[in-house]
C-alpha cells in the first residue's frame, strides 16, 4: 500500500500544474464544435474518452487520474514488487508519454493499456476491460500483450471480442486509409521493412533517452511522399538499433523468459500498428509510444532495480526533461513555439505555426514560415501552393503563379483526383488553403 501511495503522490507532484493548461492542437477544435451525443450518459462517456470538452481544468484532472492510474496497475499488473514499482515510477515521470499523460485528446492512446493493466492485476475483471478495448483502434491488438504472461489464458475469450468489434475496426481502419494513405503507403515491398525497423529503433531510443521531446517531429517527415527515398535508406542509426534490439529479445527470449522479455514483447507489440509499415497515420509521434512505454520501464526496471543509484540517476534525467517541456502544453500557441525550438527542421510544425499567423490575419508572417518550412522541405505541395496563396493575395501574381506551377509538379502521386477541385478553384480565382 505504501509503495501505490508513493506512486500516486508522485504522479500528483508532477502534473498538478497541468490543471491551469489549456487546450491544444486537436484539443482546440473539438472543443469549439464538440461532437453529438445521444444522452447523458453518452455525453459522459464522450467526456471521460476525450472527445468532449467544456473546461480545461476539469479535462486535465481527469487525464492526471487516468495517468496515476496506468502508475498505479503497472505495479500491481507485474507483480507488486521491486521491479514492478520503478517501472511504475520511472513510467510515471518519463517525458515520451507526455501526449497521453498530459495532452487531453491523446487519452484514446491512455485507455487501452489502462484497461489491459487492470485485466493483468485483477482478471475476474478481464471479461468486461478487455471487452472494452477494441472500442480504440490500438485496443484491437493489445490483448496480445497477455502473451507470456500469467494472465495468458485469458486470451481464449479474444475471439469472440475481436468479432464483436471486427466491424467497427475494419469501418475505422478503411476511414483512416482513405484519409491518410497516398500511393506509395498502399504497396508493399522489402524498403517497408527497413522502414519499421528504423521506425521500432527511434521510439526504443526514444523511450529510454528522451532527446527530443515534441509535438512535430521531423523523424521520417513525408515518408511517403518527399522524404520516400530517405526513408528506405538502411544508413541509420535508428535502423541499426532497432535491428539490434530486435535480434537480442529473439534470442534471450529463445533461451529465457522472463520480466525483460516480456517487457519487449510488450513494447514490440503495442508499437508494431505504428511501425509504419503499413501507414495509416502521422509518421512519428509521442502519442504512440505510451502503450509500449509501459513494456519497455518494465523491461529496464528489472535490469537497474537493484542498483538505487542508477535508478535514481535516471529518474532525475526524467523529471528534470519533463519539467523542461511540460510547458508547451499550457497554450496552443507555445506547443507550436516549442515545436519549432526543440526540432527545427520538423517542416510541419513551421507550417502549422504559419497556419496561426494567417489565422490572425498576418499574412506576411504567415509567408515567412511557409518559407522557412520550405528551406527545410522544397517539395512539399501543401507549403508550395500555400505560398501561392499567400503571394495571390498580397497581389504578387508572377509569383504566386510560379509557385502554383511548382506545386502541380510536386502532387503526391495518388492524391491527384484529391486535389483536382482545388486546383480548379484556383484556376477560377478562387483560393483555400491547405492545413
Amino acid at each position: 500500500m505504501a509503495n501505490i501511495l508513493i506512486i500516486i503522490v508522485v504522479n500528483l507532484i508532477l502534473f498538478f500544474r497541468t490543471l491551469s493548461f489549456g487546450y491544444v492542437s486537436d484539443d482546440v477544435p473539438t472543443f469549439r464544435n464538440p461532437p453529438l451525443f445521444k444522452n447523458k450518459i453518452h455525453k459522459l462517456f464522450l467526456w471521460l474518452i476525450g472527445s468532449w470538452k467544456f473546461k480545461p481544468q476539469y479535462e486535465h484532472l481527469t487525464t492526471l487520474i487516468f495517468h496515476t492510474l496506468v502508475g498505479v496497475f503497472i505495479y500491481t499488473a507485474f507483480g507488486s514488487n521491486n521491479v514492478s514499482f520503478w517501472a511504475a515510477l520511472l513510467f510515471s515521470c518519463n517525458p515520451a508519454n507526455n501526449q497521453g499523460s498530459i495532452w487531453i485528446s491523446g487519452r484514446g492512446y491512455v485507455i487501452p493499456p489502462l484497461l489491459l493493466l487492470i485485466s493483468l492485476s485483477m482478471p475476474f475483471l478481464a471479461p468486461w476491460t478487455l471487452w472494452a478495448m477494441p472500442y480504440f483502434n490500438l485496443g484491437f491488438i493489445a490483448p496480445l500483450g497477455l502473451v507470456g504472461s500469467k494472465s495468458a489464458y485469458l486470451l481464449v475469450i479474444m475471439p469472440f471480442i475481436w468479432l464483436f468489434w471486427l466491424k467497427k475496426f475494419t469501418r475505422d481502419v478503411k476511414f483512416k486509409a482513405n484519409f491518410e494513405q497516398v500511393d506509395e503507403d498502399k504497396k508493399f515491398h522489402f524498403g517497408k521493412i527497413i522502414l519499421a525497423i528504423k521506425t521500432i529503433g527511434f521510439y526504443f531510443t526514444l523511450g529510454l533517452i528522451p532527446f527530443r521531446i515534441t509535438f512535430y517531429h521531423s523523424y521520417l517527415q513525408s515518408l511517403a511522399g518527399s522524404g520516400k527515398q530517405k526513408a528506405y535508406t538502411m544508413k541509420d542509426k535508428f535502423f541499426w538499433i532497432g535491428l539490434s534490439i530486435i535480434i537480442f529479445w529473439a534470442i534471450y527470449s529463445l533461451h529465457k523468459w522472463d520480466t525483460l522479455s516480456y517487457g519487449l514483447w510488450w513494447f514490440f507489440i503495442m508499437i508494431a500498428p505504428f511501425s509504419n509499415i503499413k501507414r495509416l497515420h502521422q509518421e512519428i509521434s509521442c502519442r504512440y509510444l505510451f502503450a509500449p512505454l509501459i513494456g519497455l520501464m518494465l523491461a529496464l526496471s528489472y535490469l537497474i532495480a537493484n542498483y538505487p543509484l542508477v535508478v535514481a540517476v535516471i529518474l532525475a534525467i526524467y523529471i528534470t526533461k519533463f519539467t523542461c517541456v511540460m510547458h508547451m502544453y499550457s497554450d496552443d500557441y507555445f506547443v507550436l513555439e516549442h515545436s519549432v525550438i526543440e526540432d527545427p527542421k520538423a517542416w510541419f510544425a513551421w507550417h502549422m505555426r504559419a497556419m496561426k499567423r494567417w489565422e490572425a490575419q498576418s499574412y506576411r508572417e504567415a509567408l515567412i514560415n511557409w518559407v522557412m518550412a520550405k528551406l527545410i522541405s522544397p517539395n512539399e505541395f501543401k507549403l508550395l501552393y500555400n505560398i501561392a496563396v499567400v503571394l495571390r493575395l498580397l497581389k504578387k501574381d508572377n509569383e504566386a503563379k510560379e509557385y502554383f506551377a511548382l506545386a502541380i509538379k510536386n502532387i503526391i502521386p495518388g492524391q491527384e483526383e484529391e486535389l483536382k477541385p482545388l486546383i480548379e478553384d484556383w484556376q477560377k480565382g478562387k483560393v483555400t488553403l491547405l492545413t
